[in-house]
């Protein structure tokens, strides 16, 4: 009986003294994965710690940009040709920026990512507005410069409708833009489109577009996209935030737009 009683208490003792050399030399464990199968679970965890490219996107000044610009563009349940040419064409400049900014050569797959997050973004323009204000803190003159181009985009079909002038309004409150800056911008506008609401004859319209009469559909249509794409607002930092959009696209693209609707019409007579 003693015996045994010495037996258990050696094996007791020697269990204690392995459990001890285990817990102080980590190398003598047993793997219990092996070296692959802790690298695919690793690459499983980033799925859900490592926040997407679309997701990154979404929540830069880009993204949320894009988002504002969505949710002014839909708020009237139509869209207009120069609204869709003033939207495409900055997302190509933001494409090709963010592109530049991270130094990859990836402008087409980044310019779909942006398309996917204008058709679809659920955010209010409350919480839209607020992720931006905290991204351009002491970028006043950024803010100034979305509010212009909002204005601009609201005003593509050369009306702004009260559900647009009700998300500019908010949008110029949550980025705390200054009443007197606002006042000057909106009455801009307002003053500019009283002026120009003027239709051309289609001589006129053609010389504007640099087409003829006889050009088909497709081919006025080409030529319009084109000089939309070279007079397009731009509110991206890298072309300068002093230029007002009134002097530097709006007057054009107005004149651009009346001509084309006016060829427009005489093609459908």
């Amino acid at each position: 009986m003693e015996i045994l009683l010495l037996i258990t208490i050696v094996i007791i003792a020697l269990a204690i003294m392995n459990f001890k050399d285990y817990l102080s030399n980590p190398h003598k464990r047993p793997k219990i994965y092996p070296e692959n199968e802790i690298e695919d679970f690793k690459n499983y965890q980033d799925i859900y710690t490592t926040p997407s490219k679309e997701y990154k996107i979404r929540n830069s000044e880009y993204g949320l940009m894009i988002g504002l610009m969505s949710k002014l563009a839909k708020s009237d349940g139509k869209v207009c040709e120069l609204e869709e040419e003033m939207i495409a064409n900055t997302l190509e400049d933001m494409a090709e920026q963010i592109a530049l900014q991270s130094a990859m050569n990836q402008k087409e797959e980044i310019l779909q990512t942006l398309q996917a997050i204008f058709a679809n973004t659920q955010e209010a323009v409350e919480e839209l507005t607020q992720k931006y204000a905290t991204l351009t803190k002491g970028q006043y003159k950024a803010r100034l410069k979305l509010v212009e181009y909002l204005l601009a985009l609201a005003y593509a079909d050369g009306i702004l409708g009260e559900k647009e002038r009700e998300i500019i309004l908010d949008v110029a409150a949550y980025l705390e833009i200054e009443n007197a800056d606002f006042n000057t911008l909106y009455e801009a506008f307002i003053a500019f489109y009283a002026e120009h609401k003027k239709s051309s004859n289609i001589d006129e319209a053609c010389k504007v577009l640099g087409v003829n009469k006889e050009d088909s559909l497709e081919e006025i249509k080409k030529a319009y996209k084109k000089l939309v794409r070279e007079y397009h607002p731009d509110i991206l930092h890298h072309k300068g935030l002093d230029k007002s959009i009134i002097e530097t696209s709006t007057a054009k693209l107005q004149e651009i737009n009346a001509a084309y609707e006016s060829i427009k019409a005489f093609k459908k007579e």
